[in-house]
């Protein structure tokens, strides 16, 4: 830790750079109908969060939710807006008393009439007002979320904290209550043998209603076999339970009544409800806080209808391993709360304290929610398997797309960025464990390779080169060496693979592949592609770093003077003067391939490259003249119009007429009857047909590379384009549909953010780095590092640079320090906690790199510097 002193260096950053939610949105009246924002912990399920506070969806019980449907009707959600539906009865009511009566207002539509909603993932904000009762209520919904800390993230509840204010000027006598219904075995075992069993237990000051079932012992393997629990927090004399109310309760809510009575049951397929209230008197004007969690505990997810994975009747939810019933969830979250609920909150407001536009803070963190829907699942392996144990596992989209697949997933950058230990295990267990092929490289679906058009050995390139950029990522972000050392072997391999597969045609490398190349576009293609051979040169500046990190420098030795041919070679072979194209084989005319059109990835391994801070596989003239033709061919003010006259027709989609939104690959100079193959059957159709749709994953990327380019506004308009069709009345802004509900692919949408910082991160050697593209001489945003996060701001007044990093959680080990030059620098001034420190001032062109002694940084410590 650095050492503490009492007093600041006044002069320093005094400026106020924060714009927290000056320009937030805030949903009323009809854009309440489709929100849906995932509110439950990482991988225990999925739960939503309406637009009127109520809960909703529900999916845990290990029952498929929704069906999953073929690839060519995956867009029936964006056209179909899912809306609120309750399987179950659970809510939460406000009870007024007046006189001799009491007046009851449900929290939701229905109830209250004056509803706003205001989604800051992780937490969804709903504020109640009703000119029938002097009553306000503010509620804060969310399950504990701490970036960089997956274990302390993944519990199985959602906490529901209500703020009751007496907006009148006498005092008021109140209650707020909770209902929940017994679901254990309701779904499956309806009708039959055993009972719901309900019960009310006290200890200390937590209340709690768990709702469980007493069945045959074959029915505990049932789905939807476990409990749930309704749980008020800082209980007193005011609080007060029954295990029982009326049925249908959310139109009965004043008739619920406190009881004695502990426990109550009910054959197994009656509704069974009970319930728990918190009395209170407030004064006028006075505020008081009210907190329940409901939480869960079905373990059973080897019953939710997913292709079989390793050892599957095995799995079962990796929250059970920690858990022993939704009762004790709920008791360990309160054993805790003081540090989860304020390290939550925390982010919440170290997220949004930032001169970034509030929209896009919104939406390039919206899609971290999907590790919080049933997309996306962790497994405990009751045989202890190695590769299956706490293993992390994601579909394509909610039950579709098998395996975690490398050409999807490596687009992700939310969860290598908010969570890197979890995408370090990913990378060791299932990458370079489960998925490794011992020919050297990383099979793309695990357990599932074998589907697919690939050529029999479960080989997708663009994956694979996309796992060794991640690996490099992972690297970037641990505290030491330790993952580098474990996995370097096969990470070497990985890169030989790639180069063995570059010298096939040629005889040598030279920084071009050619041949067979299957990869997410889900046909193999041939020929010399961009896209593909960007990422190769990408994955040999990996080579270079981590050769010399290791000290094989003949390997890095290699890597370099394979890039440099790359370097070389792809424009002048690939580039057309306006973008880059793909040349066809003429040995395999039948198969798909852009040709001679502009294809939004055409240059995703010099994307990938700014995201993790490797030197340039393409030079800057040329990158700059493709991302302008990128926008200039790909973007549409109005889809429709654009497909109206299009020559490939896509089969789904994504973005409708009237709607703006970037369409995958153009054909401003012809080629698309040359790029489309032979078309054989339905799936051939549909493969071709991506090309005209606007999938949001792969415009992420594309914005994000435009962003660190310095085209940000462009950037800034394709992902504003998302945003609005994402509004909440069109449909649900907390589901980004490809194929399938929460695509994964749409996770790269914090890559826009890591790109709009310009951050960069070696934490092994005690680097950070920040090269702001949005506003730089005034900018302030949060930053994640492998353990810690806080907030970096800069700021130029009167040509003095200034700039700080302050520190909120965890901690960072530090002793370098990169910044853009935004004024003539001639010295430089650090302080850490306002005490001056020895330093050295480096400056490479407009770069300035600051050194000192390596420090560890904790929470509340603040680094601040001065040029001048």
């Amino acid at each position: 830790m650095i050492k503490k002193i009492t007093f600041s260096i006044v002069c320093i950053l005094s400026f106020q750079l924060n714009a927290q939610n000056s320009d937030a949105e805030i949903y009323t009246n009809e854009q309440l109908k489709y929100i849906g924002m995932p509110v439950g912990g990482l991988t225990t399920g999925q739960v939503y969060l309406g637009g009127d506070g109520r809960l909703w969806y529900w999916d845990i019980f290990n029952i498929n939710r929704i069906d999953p449907l073929n690839p060519g009707v995956s867009d029936k959600f964006y056209l179909n807006p899912m809306t609120q539906d309750h399987r179950f009865e659970q809510g939460f009511t406000i009870r007024v008393e007046k006189g001799i009566t009491a007046f009851s207002k449900k929290l939701s539509i229905g109830g209250f009439t004056d509803i706003s909603f205001r989604g800051e993932y992780p937490f969804g904000k709903v504020s109640y007002k009703d000119a029938d009762i002097p009553i306000s209520v503010e509620l804060e919904a969310f399950s504990p979320f701490i970036p960089t800390n997956y274990e302390k993230s993944g519990f199985p509840a959602v906490v529901m904290q209500y703020q009751i204010k007496n907006e009148s000027d006498t005092a008021q006598e109140l209650e707020i209550i909770g209902w929940l219904q017994n679901t254990a075995n309701y779904f499956t075992v309806k009708n039959g043998n055993g009972k719901h069993l309900n019960t009310i237990t006290k200890k200390d000051d937590v209340l709690q209603l768990t709702t469980s079932s007493n069945v045959p012992k074959e029915a505990e393997l049932a789905p939807d076999y476990g409990n749930m629990s309704l749980t008020l927090l800082n209980a007193n004399v005011d609080s007060w339970s029954t295990p029982k109310t009326l049925k249908d309760v959310a139109y009965n809510s004043g008739g619920i009544k406190p009881s004695e009575k502990t426990t109550e049951h009910a054959p197994i397929g009656d509704v069974l409800t009970g319930a728990l209230g918190q009395k209170m008197t407030l004064e006028p004007n006075e505020k008081r806080i009210v907190t329940f969690i409901v939480s869960w505990y079905f373990p059973n997810v080897h019953m939710v209808k997913i292709p079989k994975l390793r050892n599957h009747d095995n799995l079962r939810y990796y929250y059970s391993k920690k858990f022993s019933s939704s009762a004790d969830v709920a008791l360990k979250i309160n054993d805790d709360k003081d540090t989860l609920f304020s390290a939550s909150k925390d982010w919440n407001k170290t997220w949004y304290d930032s001169t970034l536009p509030t929209w896009f803070l919104d939406r390039t963190f919206v899609n971290t929610g999907t590790l919080a829907t049933t997309a996306c699942y962790r497994f405990d392996d009751l045989t202890d398997d190695p590769f299956n144990e706490d293993r992390f596992y994601a579909m394509e989209g909610v039950y579709l797309g098998e395996g975690t697949c490398t050409h999807v997933f490596h687009y992700e950058q939310a969860l290598g960025r908010v969570f890197p230990n979890m995408a370090r295990q990913l990378r060791e267990q299932i990458d370079f464990g489960l998925a490794w092929d011992k020919r050297g490289f990383v099979q793309y679906r695990a357990e599932h390779s074998h589907i697919g058009k690939h050529d029999g050995r479960g080989y997708a390139i663009d994956g694979h080169a996309g796992t060794i950029l991640r690996a490099y990522r992972e690297h970037s972000t641990a505290t030491n060496s330790d993952f580098l050392d474990r996995n370097w072997q096969k990470i070497k391999a990985s890169i030989n693979y790639l180069i063995a597969q570059d010298a096939e045609k040629t005889g040598k490398p030279d920084g071009i592949i050619e041949g067979f190349q299957y990869h997410t576009l889900d046909r193999p293609w041939y020929g010399k592609i961009s896209w593909i051979s960007t990422l190769y040169n990408a994955a040999l500046q990996v080579g270079v770093a981590l050769g010399n990190e290791k000290g094989d420098k003949n390997f890095a030795k290699k890597c370099r003077s394979i890039a440099k041919l790359g370097y070389k070679n792809i424009p002048e072979e690939l580039f057309n003067g306006e973008f880059f194209f793909n040349e066809l084989d003429q040995e395999h005319l039948d198969s798909p391939n852009t040709y001679k059109g502009s294809h939004i990835d055409q240059m995703l391994g010099q994307s990938w490259t700014q995201q993790v801070g490797l030197p340039r596989i393409i030079p800057k003239k040329e990158t700059n003249k493709a991302l302008v033709s990128i926008y200039k061919y790909h973007y549409q003010e109005d889809v429709g119009k654009y497909l109206d006259t299009a020559t490939i027709k896509n089969v789904r989609f994504y973005a409708l007429p009237g709607e703006s939104g970037t369409i995958m690959t153009t054909f401003p100079k012809g080629g698309a009857d040359e790029a489309a193959g032979k078309v054989k059957h339905d799936w051939d159709k549909l493969t071709v047909g991506y090309f005209s749709e606007s999938m949001t994953g792969f415009t992420y990327q594309a914005a994000s590379h435009m962003i660190s380019e310095g085209l940000v506004d462009e950037g800034m308009t394709m992902i504003k384009a998302i945003h609005d069709r994402y509004a909440p009345e069109k449909r649900n802004p907390y589901n980004e549909i490809e194929f399938g509900n929460h695509y994964t692919r749409a996770m790269s949408s914090f890559g826009a953010f890591i790109a709009a910082s310009g951050f960069t991160i070696h934490e092994p050697n005690g680097h950070i780095g920040f090269s702001p593209k949005l506003n730089p001489r005034n900018y302030k945003s949060a930053f994640i590092t492998g353990s810690a996060w806080g907030t970096f701001a800069q700021k130029v007044e009167k040509e003095v640079q200034m700039a700080s990093l302050v520190l909120a959680y965890g901690k960072l080990r530090l002793q370098r320090i990169s910044l853009d030059e935004l004024s003539n620098v001639k010295k430089v001034a650090v302080y850490a906690n306002g005490e001056k420190i020895e330093t050295m001032l480096n400056k490479n062109g407009n770069k300035l790199h600051i050194s000192f002694k390596l420090m560890t940084l904790t929470k509340g410590d603040k680094l601040e510097i001065e040029f001048n």
